[in-house]
């Protein structure tokens, strides 16, 4: 009674809706029409969310009304999920013998660099929009070949920026050696002359635009190695859907047929890679000697698609 009259609904149990929302989605209910076509119900989807509102509120009172239980549960969460503490960078030690005299970076842009330098692998400076990220950037990218951390970088900027960067740059670094890509640098008449130039100078840094950035071509052997991997990644979570218990479930069909046709569209591009050979004697990416990639305005990179059986 209380699975569907109390907590539920008579469309959707509690436990399906307990079942939910510990997997952060709101409950929503349909029907079909004759061609199993999935339509709204708006009444019951407003019934069930009620019913769903009211198991959250009753598991907070549920919490807190014993003070014991309470310090339990905490203590259990607080042991098995919540005991890593995210690193700290401070950047006080920093020097920056080759800086403009000119300019004092803050506190918070001395630890960004920090981090970058001494994080391995990958690092995102979040900072809201007129914190300093720019000269945050271009600092990492002296101090780390100063110290013999990378030889070349590589800075992929929004193109309405590629100017401001440069000046920024000379800026801060007034003594730098850097190499600014126009959109006329990567005409296909100048491309070849281009990498070559990336390829064989002492560069401090290569600044290009986004839409430049897509011009460099890589090694075709990457390309299969990593559209190998996509279809490796799709073939697990087609099997992951099929072993499922709601394999028999309409979504879960439209999914496995969906991850399907992603994997033979993958299947058949790998086979076209595998055919191709690298004819075009242009530099590829992995020849440019860039040891470093900064990507200023990241978030149109980011969101990427991944293959989940959600």
């Amino acid at each position: 009674i209380d699975n569907i009259r109390t907590w539920g609904t008579s469309r959707i149990s509690a436990v399906k809706i307990i079942e939910s929302s510990l997997n952060m989605k709101q409950v929503t209910i349909y029907d079909y029409d004759s061609n199993n076509k999935r339509i709204l119900n708006k009444k019951e989807t407003v019934a069930a969310r009620a019913k769903q509102d009211a198991i959250k509120e009753a598991f907070k009172s549920w919490i807190y009304n014993d003070a014991e239980r309470r310090r339990r549960l905490v203590d259990y969460y607080n042991d098995k999920f919540n005991n890593i503490r995210l690193r700290t960078f401070d950047g006080s030690h920093l020097t920056f013998p080759e800086m403009s005299s000119l300019i004092i970076l803050r506190k918070h842009q001395v630890d960004g660099i920090a981090r970058i330098i001494y994080s391995e692998g990958n690092s995102l400076l979040a900072h809201a929009v007129g914190f300093g990220k720019t000269f945050q950037m271009i600092a990492s990218v002296m101090e780390q070949k100063r110290l013999g951390l990378c030889k070349k970088s590589m800075i992929v900027v929004p193109n309405h920026l590629l100017e401001q960067w440069g000046s920024e740059f000379m800026r801060l670094y007034p003594g730098a050696n850097i190499l600014v890509a126009t959109k006329k640098d990567f005409e296909k008449a100048n491309r070849k002359k281009l990498f070559s130039r990336i390829a064989t100078g002492d560069w401090d840094a290569v600044i290009v635009a986004h839409s430049s950035f897509g011009k460099i071509p890589i090694s075709n052997n990457f390309m299969q190695v990593f559209v190998k991997e996509q279809i490796e990644d799709i073939g697990l979570s087609i099997e992951k859907a099929k072993q499922s218990k709601n394999k028999n479930n309409l979504n879960s069909y439209r999914l496995i047929k969906q991850l399907e046709r992603n994997k033979k569209s993958l299947e058949e591009e790998y086979k076209l890679l595998s055919e191709q050979n690298d004819k075009d004697n242009t530099l590829i990416f992995e020849e440019l000697g860039i040891e470093n990639l900064l990507v200023d305005e990241a978030q149109y990179f980011k969101n990427l698609f991944i293959y989940t059986k959600m």
